[in-house]
């Protein structure tokens, strides 16, 4: 069947690729990358914090963004980002295939917004539905994660969103590397993952290990017709 048929026999089941932005989309952790070079050096201990599993990673993010300083400005960070983080291989070629096929690609971080526009916007990727922390300056700067439903949440973020997708009765497939991505993944109908997540996840049938997006895009183009008859079947 062409791909244009397939993708309109796919109607009747609504497809999301959920994707994963820092040391996904990117090889690097840019959250990380613009504390180190903007926040004074607390907010090393309020990712300790964080890894002793005290804060979520949403409330690490918003005390550590608070310690930079208000004189920086949100240009200044976008800048940085853009000059310092490397996109992973094969993102548009993957995204291009969704969107033919008729999918829904949203980008779902707990990265703040500059950081993914500064990213996404050169790659050409305007299209892409973009989840992520709210930043703004008030005396100091601040970010807020709100659900689906508008509500700010201090933690399972990517949750919110990926259970709001299943609950609509959405086929989601999950993309993402870190633990912060586990409570989300387990609720996908597919996940491919890496590193932290592969850790947490491996042997579970329904997840897939990658290295580039073309590895995601080929199993895609290989599985996804009969993973969504299986999908259609069991509604």
């Amino acid at each position: 069947m062409a791909s244009r048929e397939r993708a309109l026999c796919w109607l009747s089941v609504a497809t999301v690729l959920c994707l994963d932005f820092d040391n996904t989309l990117v090889f690097e952790n840019t959250t990380r990358m613009l504390f180190a070079r903007f926040a004074s050096p607390a907010w090393r201990e309020e990712e300790a914090r964080y890894l002793r599993g005290e804060l979520s990673v949403e409330q690490y993010n918003a005390r550590a963004l608070d310690l930079v300083p208000s004189t920086v400005t949100r240009e200044e960070m976008a800048r940085f980002v853009e000059e310092s983080a490397h996109p992973r291989p094969g993102s548009l070629a993957l995204t291009g295939w969704a969107e033919w096929q008729g999918w829904v690609v949203a980008v779902l971080s707990n990265g703040l917004d500059f950081a993914l526009d500064a990213v996404l916007d050169p790659l050409g990727l305007d299209r892409a539905a973009r989840h992520c922390g709210r930043t703004r300056l008030a005396y100091r700067w601040r970010v807020r994660y709100d659900s689906p439903r508008g509500i700010e949440v201090q933690e399972g973020f990517k949750l919110s969103y990926v259970a709001a997708f299943r609950d609509a009765g959405d086929f989601v497939v999950y993309v993402g590397d870190g633990a912060s991505d586990v409570a989300a993944a387990r609720r996908a109908n597919v996940v491919f993952a890496r590193d932290a997540l592969w850790q947490r996840l491996a042997g579970d049938p329904r997840v897939f290990p990658f290295d580039t997006f073309d590895d995601v895009r080929i199993l895609l183009e290989r599985e996804a017709a009969g993973w969504l008859t299986e999908a259609r079947q069991r509604r």
